[in-house]
């Protein structure tokens, strides 16, 4: 004995692995962080939270130009994900993985 069965899917329905469903899940989460890396600016007291170190050391790497800020008039303002991207250059040249 046969069963014979048909299933009907939308047009515009495609079929994907499970893994490919994955790897594009990761891909937009990826995508999605790096977004809100870009968007999330700090204050100096923030950053000094973020980096794990005093409000003067900040003002000092600032005024010595060792970390990436960016500044509208009197307000310095620095950038997440600068901050991360600065912080893996740092700890390349010091040989730390």
């Amino acid at each position: 004995m046969s069963v014979n069965f048909k299933i009907e899917l939308p047009e515009d329905t495609f079929m994907v692995t499970r893994d490919d469903l994955k790897e594009v899940i990761k891909v937009l989460m990826d995508e999605i962080q790096k977004d809100i890396d870009n968007t999330q600016i700090m204050t100096i007291k923030e950053t000094s939270e973020f980096l794990k170190v005093s409000v003067p050391t900040v003002r000092k790497m600032i005024d010595n130009k060792e970390i990436p800020f960016f500044q509208r008039g009197q307000v310095i303002r620095l950038n997440r994900s600068d901050l991360k991207e600065w912080l893996r250059k740092e700890m390349r040249k010091e040989g730390v993985q």
